[in-house]
């Protein structure tokens, strides 16, 4: 059978459906082309093919690609951090309901990710950036209905997990309240998403920084202590320099497609300073966070290591003169490693103390 396309604007009464998949159950409609993405007069053009033609790769790559497993490092490094500090601290108070909030957040997270990539299908944000996403909605592998019925599917998964730790510390509802009231406001909010409003990515800092460390810790029996407040806002601080990053990276399309975020209110100049403010103030909040709570030697040799290898970032921000063009994804790939390298060599540290 040969492939169709059909052109929808956002008013037809089908566009919604084919936007989800709902339009046939036995064929995909592939968004080839969207313009005037997030405005009303915005259309779509949709290439329509059989299920039985979808060129999809193995499920297993599936999976790996629409569960974004390498961002698993967001939340797999925090847990580390604080289970290594409270095995040294020998605060762990029940291990099996350490395992099940562990199980926890990572359904919890896999919801998320899940309910990322439909709402940036339905805003558009996938359709007109070829690298960004899983692209398991774009490349037909799954419909964005299929992949919003599996968020919610690990959601509750989820929130079953949650059931047995908050019996047996009931000091982690209060943290759990607070997480669930911005993860619904941040993630089911169908007009003006966080991700689109400047300044909303605190909503991200405060899920993957101080809620998750501090009810983390609390889910181990353990107490409530500076801390882990602390560690949250380190991390949190560096979960949104990746965030501000890739916001950089695409900043000439988001602009041009209408999406807001601090980066696009800054402009491409300011933006360049604010990222390069951004990562010197979380390389000095790293070592102030050892210097009050872990190895103070730790902290200085690792911060003069990060420092060294910064230089040369630092040095791209300023030099860079276009938003369009290599320099930028250069700069983008560079940021991400100088934050890969920052976080194996704090990974290393625990592990050293663990060993020692």
């Amino acid at each position: 059978m040969s492939s169709q396309f059909v052109t929808l604007s956002k008013n037809s009464p089908e566009f919604e459906s084919y936007l989800l998949g709902t339009f046939s159950s036995d064929k995909r409609a592939l968004p080839v082309q969207s313009l005037n993405v997030n405005s009303s007069s915005e259309t779509v053009t949709f290439k329509i093919v059989p299920l039985s033609e979808v060129e999809r790769p193995p499920w297993t790559v599936v999976m790996v690609k629409a569960l974004k497993v390498r961002s698993f490092l967001l939340l797999l490094v925090p847990l580390f951090l604080i289970l290594t500090k409270n095995i040294v601290d020998r605060t762990i108070r029940d291990s099996l309901v350490t395992v099940i909030s562990t199980v926890g957040l990572i359904f919890g997270f896999i919801s998320v990710n899940l309910r990322n990539d439909f709402l940036d299908h339905i805003k558009g944000i996938d359709r007109i950036f070829e690298n960004s996403g899983s692209r398991s909605i774009q490349n037909g592998w799954l419909s964005a209905i299929q992949v919003k019925n599996f968020s919610t599917l690990f959601l509750i998964l989820s929130l079953v997990c949650s059931v047995p730790v908050i019996f047996a510390f009931p000091q982690v509802s209060i943290v759990m309240v607070v997480a669930v009231g911005v993860g619904l406001w941040a993630q089911f909010k169908k007009q003006n998403s966080f991700k689109y409003q400047i300044g909303g990515e605190v909503a991200l800092f405060l899920l993957f920084g101080p809620l998750l460390t501090i009810g983390y810790q609390l889910s181990m029996g353990a107490d409530y202590d500076p801390e882990s407040f602390w560690l949250g806002c380190v991390w949190g601080w560096g979960v949104l320099f990746v965030v501000h990053l890739k916001n950089f990276k695409n900043i000439l399309a988001s602009s041009q497609a209408g999406f807001t975020n601090t980066i696009n209110w800054l402009g491409f100049d300011s933006a360049r300073r604010f990222l390069a403010f951004w990562w010197l103030a979380f390389v000095a909040m790293n070592l102030a966070y050892h210097y009050f709570f872990a190895g103070v030697y730790w902290g200085f040799y690792l911060s003069v290591v990060v420092l060294l290898v910064s230089s040369s970032f630092i040095s791209k921000l300023k030099n860079i003169s276009s938003p369009v063009g290599s320099e930028l994804r250069q700069v983008y790939r560079h940021g991400l490693t100088l934050f890969l390298i920052t976080i194996g060599l704090w990974v290393f540290e625990c592990l050293w103390y663990l060993l020692t």
